[in-house]
């Protein structure tokens, strides 16, 4: 997702009222909403009553940090529903890769959600690796992929017309296992990482070394 599209999302959550209730709304939002509304009539009755502001000083204090926090905690995951809305509509062709966690190297899989993901992988790796055993992730390594004009045909069809769409291209390649993934990577509107799975070399081949550059 481009930086724009990303400042739009959360533009147009912005513009709504955080208290009307809107179709996309989720119970998250709508609990929120309840608290904010809570919130504004006990702020509202410790600014009448001075006497009950001083008995009940934490809770005034709460309620007004709950009334500055909760508008934009609301913003916020409005404009990522707004953005599942959107990579429903633009990525569905694509499976979202589950990272359980990462860094600029590295990022993490759970077995169950690899075996969901690249079966044949799955079954590949104990075979070549006596971590898989104790291991309850399997890592792949990252490299960034600068040029889309290096990609193989194979991986420009299966995009489908859609790399436009991604902040950037990535090559995941699985500890141990010499062939990659063409990932996909997203940043949402509040700065959180998704990750799609574009083209899968599978066990048979390996990658081009102008890829890893």
């Amino acid at each position: 997702m481009s930086g724009k599209l990303a400042e739009q999302l959360y533009d147009e959550a912005a513009r709504t009222s955080v208290s009307e209730e809107v179709e996309s709304d989720d119970n998250l939002v709508r609990h929120w909403q309840d608290e904010l509304r809570e919130a504004q009539e006990k702020a509202e009755l410790y600014r009448e009553d001075v006497g009950i502001a001083r008995a009940f000083r934490a809770d005034a204090k709460h309620t007004a940090s709950a009334i500055v926090e909760l508008p934009s905690r609301i913003v916020s995951r409005r404009s990522e529903i707004g953005y599942d809305l959107w990579a429903k509509s633009h990525l569905s062709t694509f499976r979202e890769i589950p990272v359980v966690s990462k860094d600029k190297a590295f990022a993490s899989v759970t077995k169950a959600d690899l075996e969901s993901l690249a079966p044949e992988l799955f079954r590949a790796i104990p075979l070549k690796s006596a971590l898989w055993a104790d291991w309850t992730v399997w890592n792949f390594r990252r490299n960034r992929l600068h040029r889309a004009r290096a990609l193989p045909a194979e991986a420009v069809q299966r995009a489908r017309g859609s790399l436009e769409h991604f902040e950037r291209l990535e090559v995941w390649q699985a500890v141990g296992m010499a062939d990659p993934w063409l990932v996909g990577a997203m940043t949402t509107p509040t700065g959180r990482e998704r990750f799609y799975m574009l083209y899968d070399w599978g066990l048979e081949g390996t990658a081009d070394r102008d890829l890893l550059r």
